[in-house]
C-alpha cells in the first residue's frame, strides 16, 4: 500500500498590523491538530485536507497524518509558535523517512514569522531534504499565496484555489491529491515553473466571477486542456504584506517539460499585465453609501467595509458606518458588527434585557477609529463559540452580545470574526437576508455568500489597515519598480518578451 504524509498550516500575515501571534492566539483563531485528529470532523469539514483525504482513501492509499493548523489572518507568527507547527510535520517525516511514497501539504502561502518571510517555503525545503529527491511533494495554496522561488524549487507541483470568493476548498485538495497519486504511479512527471509579475492590487478586484480576472481564469482553464499542461494557478498575492519578493504570480505544472510550463506561465502573466489598470479599486464614501442604501427600494443592501476586514488582517473594530447611521438619524433596521472587548464585557455584566451605555469602536486600531457612545438594549448574549459556514471550521470570538440601538442591531464581540460567510450574524440569531442594511467587513471575499441574496452591494471607502489604496501604506521592503507604485513601469518583469502569436 502506498503511503502519503499529510499535514500543513494556514496563516495569512498582515505586516502592518501590530503584535505577534503565539500558539494560544493561533488556537483561539482556529485550531492546531495532530495525528488522526487532522482528518477528523473536529477541525471542520469541506477543507482542502478533507478533499485530499477522500481521494487518497478511495485510491487505497495509506495516509500518514502529521500536524495541521488554521491560525487565521493577522500579524506575524512568533518564531517559537511556527517551530511547533513545523516540527509537528518534520518529526513525522523523519520518523517515516524511507517509507513514504509521497507528501501532500495544505498551506496558505502568505504567512510570515518574526524572522522568516517565507515559512511555507522553508517548510517545503526542509521536507524535501528529509524525503529526498525521488519522493513527489505536492502542496496546495490559497489563491492569495505569496509564491516564492524557494517553494517552486522544493516541490514537484504547486496549485492554488481557482475562485475568489473562495468556494473550492474541497476541490483544491482533491486536485492536489490526484496530481500526487499520478506522480507516485509514474503516470506523470510533474515539474513546476512560475512567472512573478511586477504588479499588485487590492483584493476587491481579484473576483473570479466579475471583472478582469474572468478572462484570465478562462485562459488558465483553456491551457489545462493542452497536452502536457497539468495545472495552471493564477495567484494575486495577499496585498498587505511588506516582503522582498512581493508580486503577483502565475504558476504552471507541466508533465516533464519545464519550458512548456514557463511558456504557459508567461502567456497568462501577460494577460494580467495588460489588464492592470482594470484591477484598480474605486469605492464610495460612507455618507454617499448610506444615502444610496436608504434610497434603495430592495433589501438587503450590503455595505462592505473592506479596509477593516478581519479575513484580510483588520481588527474588526471600525465604526464608520455606525457613526454615519447615527448622524443621519437612521430609523430603519440594520445589522452591524464591531469588535470591542470592554463593550462586550459591559453587556454581559448588565445581562439580557438591560439598557446600557457603552462606547464602541477603536478598541484596538486606536490610531484609525474614534469610539462612539451608544445606548441600547442587550437582546442577545452568546459565548462566541460557533462554526463558520464556508468552509466549516471552529471559531471562538469570545463573549458576544447583540445591542439594539433603535432599529440597529449591533453584534459586539470580544475578538474578531471572519465575515466570508454570514455566520457572525447567524450565531447571534440574526438573519441578514431580511434586514434593510447589512454591514460586511470583507474585501470582496463575502460575495460568494452574500451576492446571491443581496439587492445591492456597495463597497465603502473607509480608513483601516486593509485599505484598497496600497500606495498609502508604509511599504519599505517591496521590490521596485512595482506597479502601481511605479505607474510608468513598462515591463511586467525584467527583460519580458511577448509570446509569439501563430501566423504573426
Amino acid at each position: 500500500m502506498a503511503r502519503v504524509l499529510i499535514g500543513g498550516f494556514m496563516h495569512e500575515v498582515h505586516t502592518f498590523v501590530d503584535g505577534v501571534l503565539t500558539l494560544d492566539d493561533l488556537r483561539r483563531n482556529g485550531f492546531i491538530a495532530s495525528g488522526d485528529e487532522i482528518l477528523s470532523p473536529e477541525i471542520g469539514s469541506g477543507q482542502e485536507i478533507h478533499g485530499a483525504r477522500d481521494v487518497a482513501l478511495a485510491a487505497g492509499v495509506e495516509l500518514v497524518p502529521s500536524r495541521m493548523a488554521f491560525g487565521g489572518v493577522g500579524p506575524r507568527i512568533a518564531d517559537a509558535a511556527f517551530a511547533h507547527l513545523r516540527d509537528g510535520i518534520l518529526d513525522v517525516a523523519r520518523r517515516e523517512a524511507g517509507r513514504l511514497d509521497g507528501v501532500y501539504l495544505n498551506l496558505h502561502g502568505a504567512s510570515a514569522t518574526e524572522t522568516e518571510d517565507d515559512p511555507e517555503g522553508a517548510l517545503l525545503d526542509a521536507v524535501r531534504r528529509i524525503v529526498g529527491p525521488e519522493v513527489p511533494i505536492v502542496a496546495s495554496f490559497d489563491l492569495h499565496v505569496h509564491m516564492t522561488d524557494r517553494m517552486v524549487a522544493a516541490a514537484d507541483a504547486l496549485i492554488a484555489y481557482r475562485t475568489i470568493p473562495h468556494v473550492d476548498y474541497l476541490e483544491t485538495g482533491q486536485r492536489a491529491m490526484h496530481l500526487l497519486l499520478d506522480a507516485m504511479a509514474g503516470r506523470t512527471h510533474p515539474v513546476v515553473r512560475q512567472r512573478k509579475i511586477r504588479m499588485m492590487a487590492s483584493a476587491e478586484r481579484h473576483d473570479t466571477n466579475h471583472g478582469p480576472m474572468v478572462d484570465v481564469m478562462a485562459k488558465a482553464r483553456e491551457l489545462e486542456t493542452r497536452p502536457g499542461i497539468l495545472a495552471v494557478s493564477v495567484t494575486p498575492t495577499q496585498p498587505w504584506m511588506d516582503v522582498a519578493e512581493l508580486g503577483w504570480s502565475v504558476t504552471v505544472v507541466a508533465d516533464g517539460d519545464p519550458a512548456l510550463a514557463q511558456a504557459a506561465a508567461d502567456e497568462v502573466a501577460w494577460m494580467l499585465w495588460d489588464r492592470r489598470e482594470r484591477f484598480l479599486v474605486e469605492k464610495t464614501p460612507v455618507a454617499d453609501a448610506v444615502r444610496m442604501a436608504i434610497a434603495h427600494e430592495g433589501r438587503p443592501v450590503i455595505l462592505a467595509d473592506g479596509s477593516d476586514s478581519p479575513s484580510a488582517g483588520g481588527n474588526g473594530d471600525g465604526n464608520d458606518l455606525l457613526r454615519e447611521l447615527l448622524r443621519v438619524g437612521y430609523v430603519g433596521d440594520a445589522l452591524l458588527t464591531v469588535v470591542d472587548p470592554a463593550a462586550a464585557a459591559a453587556c454581559v455584566a448588565a445581562g439580557l434585557g438591560a439598557t446600557v451605555t457603552v462606547t464602541v469602536g477603536g478598541a484596538i486600531t486606536r490610531e484609525t477609529y474614534t469610539p462612539v457612545s451608544v445606548t441600547g438594549e442587550v437582546i442577545t448574549l452568546r459565548d462566541g463559540r460557533y462554526t463558520t459556514e464556508l468552509p466549516v471550521r471552529p471559531m471562538d470570538i469570545g463573549p458576544t452580545a447583540v445591542l439594539r440601538i433603535g432599529g440597529i442591531r449591533l453584534v459586539v464581540s470580544t475578538r474578531k470574526a471572519f465575515q466570508l460567510d454570514a455566520s457572525i450574524y447567524h450565531q447571534a440569531g440574526l438573519d441578514p437576508e431580511r434586514a434593510a442594511i447589512v454591514l460586511v467587513k470583507s474585501a470582496g471575499g463575502f460575495r460568494g455568500v452574500y451576492e446571491p441574496f443581496a439587492s445591492l452591494i456597495i463597497e465603502m471607502e473607509t480608513p483601516g489597515p486593509c485599505t484598497h489604496d496600497l500606495t498609502t501604506l508604509p511599504f519599505r521592503r517591496i521590490p521596485r519598480p512595482l506597479w502601481p507604485w511605479d505607474r510608468d513601469l513598462a515591463e511586467p518583469w525584467a527583460g519580458a518578451r511577448r509570446p509569439e502569436v501563430a501566423g504573426g
